[in-house]
């Protein structure tokens, strides 16, 4: 986050925004029409929560969209130079005096109906993995079908080729954004007419992976397709689990995957049915699809008092190391996009890495609370490969956990 410029007078700049504002001439340019096409989370005040008046918001839309031009144009250049260009589109108050911005968004849409809203557990067609909360949670969502649009507005000293950048935006954002939250895992994709898809090979050029599979019956087939890969690459039988041991109860064994038998090692504290690790590797491969991550042992005491010899560690939160102590956040957004994808013709399941998916390999990481730190995904590609080759769900698909899912998402 940047920090304030402690020399600027707020009560001034807020004068000046009002009097750039206000001598911005614009005019109606695009009009988009919109359609839900799967549930939507969230989006209003209040986290979790839709708010029936006010359902899409033009402050957050506006966000998704600097968001998607900041990965397509504000890459390999210093960041002054970044931020100059996104300020003479977007606006923003810079270091000396505020700059309006060029672009105006406005959402024409309906209140919610009674009819629009529907409980989670409700939806047959409901990826579990797409929307991971407490137990017992049921929120109500935007049904899918919802239509609104959306007007663009750009200032007439607009120049032609800021407006095709912010064109550019609104086509990644029509493909692989969405409006309200956990839109990275396919809720609140949408449907624009007149738009032509982003490719396969734009992505490339950009630096991200797209992957495509065969045309699903409807969007919410192809959402549920993508996302309920990814779940079984995590934990499918065979693929991410072990088979149930003979006389267990559970329906499935331990995790291929090595991050609880890394965190045995690191804390001093297995139950002995854990004694023999997984995998002889200590690693964090999966903190690459996002972060925190929440580790939690069935057989850890209720509380650390009550704790004795033979048990399983407390449960530990990985957080990325980089993120300050006092920010709440304490997050990274996966780089990696499930959701239906239309081509133009029909709905497919799609896999997006982002442009600088790469980066999310090497986030150094932390634990919360603990003073033990966790190692990183190694940088040497010869190192990557030995680890790769010894975790099951990896082998023989990529020597990077974000790799690997790509290639098993393409080969099922």
């Amino acid at each position: 986050m940047r920090k304030p410029n402690e020399s600027l007078i707020a009560v001034d700049a807020l004068a000046a925004w009002n009097d750039k504002s206000a001598s911005a001439v614009a005019v109606d340019t695009l009009t988009l029409r919109c359609e839900l096409i799967t549930p939507m989370y969230g989006g209003g005040v209040t986290a979790g929560e839709v708010d029936a008046a006010l359902p899409i918001r033009a402050s957050a839309l506006r966000g998704q969209l600097r968001f998607w031009w900041r990965l397509l144009h504000g890459r390999g250049r210093p960041p002054q130079e970044t931020f100059a260009a996104e300020t003479a589109i977007w606006g923003g108050i810079a270091s000396t005096q505020p700059t309006a911005s060029k672009v105006s968004v406005r959402v024409i849409a309906k209140p919610v109906a009674a009819t629009q809203s529907v409980a989670k557990n409700s939806i047959p067609i409901f990826p579990s993995y797409a929307l991971i909360l407490d137990p017992g949670a049921d929120p109500q969502l935007l049904q899918n079908g919802y239509r609104f649009q959306i007007s663009l507005r750009f200032a007439v000293d607009l120049h032609d080729d800021q407006q095709t950048q912010v064109i550019d935006a609104v086509r990644w954002w029509a493909s692989f954004g969405g409006v309200g939250a956990r839109t990275r895992r396919g809720l609140g994709a949408v449907r624009v007419e007149g738009l032509t898809p982003v490719t396969s090979v734009e992505v490339a050029t950009k630096g991200g992976c797209l992957v495509l599979l065969a045309p699903s019956k409807t969007p919410e087939l192809a959402w549920k397709t993508s996302v309920d890969l990814l779940k079984d690459f995590r934990q499918k039988l065979e693929v991410g689990r072990n088979p149930p041991a003979q006389n267990s109860q559970s329906p499935a064994g331990r995790s291929r995957w090595p991050e609880a038998d890394t965190i045995r090692d690191l804390s001093s504290h297995t139950h002995p049915n854990h004694a023999v690790p997984i995998v002889n590797i200590r690693a964090f491969p999966r903190s690459a699809f996002g972060l925190p991550i929440v580790f939690h042992f069935k057989g850890a005491p209720a509380k650390p008092h009550l704790r004795k010899n033979g048990m399983d560690p407390d449960d530990h939160t990985l957080e990325p190391a980089d993120r300050s102590t006092t920010d709440k956040r304490n997050r990274m957004a996966s780089p990696l996009i499930l959701r239906p994808y239309w081509d133009g013709k029909a709905w497919r399941p799609a896999a997006l890495l982002l442009p600088e998916w790469k980066q999310a390999i090497s986030q150094p990481l932390k634990f919360k609370e603990q003073s033990y730190r966790p190692k990183t995904w190694p940088s040497d590609p010869a190192e990557r490969q030995r680890l790769a080759a010894q975790i099951k769900p990896m082998q023989g698909r990529g020597n990077d956990p974000l790799s690997a899912f790509m290639d098993y998402f393409e080969k099922s």
